[in-house]
């Protein structure tokens, strides 16, 4: 394991295709962080990513976005983030679908930090089970490795399953874009299932979404109004998708935790 001065690696995390990601102890602040590394191998692209995804942590602050503390480029770039309790929605959802109650709340916060993240000119264009915490009510948004302002999307990035029908045709991202995202996230919090299953017919695997995912009620009983706002954010056209806004007061009608 690599030394990075200022930090003791404690355990390696995940290793992806151009990233390394620890748990770490910062010798100056005395506590538990994250460090995400750049591997050896990564090409420049994925470099120029991390660094840019730093330094946009550092810049933004939000109560449901986790915070950058630090970017480095030496010994090999990196960038340490606050550490997040809890689980990720992936694995909460692993267990089975949440009460509508619940699914509600983490609508609520979801929808308030991405406002947050459009106020400030960005797509955050990776929204993903995988990609969001809980612990104690709490959702925390990460990685914003992919966040870009509105306008041409060209990336060959993204997880398969989860983007939307405009990004897997490499056409443009837009709000619209996290509205998706968003949609998908709910429905799977909701159902318990894979929005879009291996082998599916809403799905081609070189296409992307060739049609909206099978609907709520479909696969569970929950109120029509929650199975009608997932149909309003998964609209394959993004120009009829509902706005944040417009989500946003459909999950406040709704009842939520608090």
């Amino acid at each position: 394991m690599t030394r990075m001065p200022g930090y003791r690696l404690v355990r390696l995390l995940h290793r992806g295709h151009s990233f390394e990601v620890y748990e770490a102890w910062s010798l100056e602040r005395d506590c538990p962080v994250v460090v995400k590394r750049a591997r050896p191998t990564a090409a420049d692209e994925a470099v120029r990513r991390l660094l840019r995804e730093g330094r946009l942590l550092r810049s933004l602050t939000h109560p449901h976005l986790v915070r950058g503390y630090e970017v480095h480029r030496l010994p090999r770039p990196a960038i340490v983030l606050e550490t997040l309790p809890g689980q990720t929605l992936a694995h909460l959802f692993d267990t089975g679908p949440l009460p509508t109650r619940d699914v509600v709340m983490l609508g609520r916060q979801l929808v308030s930090v991405l406002g947050y993240l459009h106020a400030a000119g960005l797509v955050h264009a990776d929204l993903k089970p995988a990609n969001a915490t809980l612990s104690d009510g709490l959702v925390r948004l990460m990685d914003l490795s992919l966040a870009q302002p509105p306008g041409p999307w060209r990336r060959r990035a993204g997880t398969p399953g989860y983007l939307a029908p405009e990004q897997a045709t490499r056409t443009r991202v837009t709000t619209a874009t996290d509205v998706w995202g968003l949609g998908l996230v709910l429905l799977e919090a909701a159902s318990g299932e894979d929005p879009f299953p291996v082998g599916c017919p809403e799905y081609d695997e070189e296409l992307g979404p060739v049609a909206a995912p099978r609907p709520l009620r479909a696969r569970r009983r929950v109120p029509r109004a929650l199975d009608e706002l997932i149909r309003g954010m998964t609209a394959v056209d993004p120009a009829a998708r509902l706005s944040l806004a417009e989500v946003r007061a459909a999950l406040l009608a709704l009842p939520g935790r608090p």
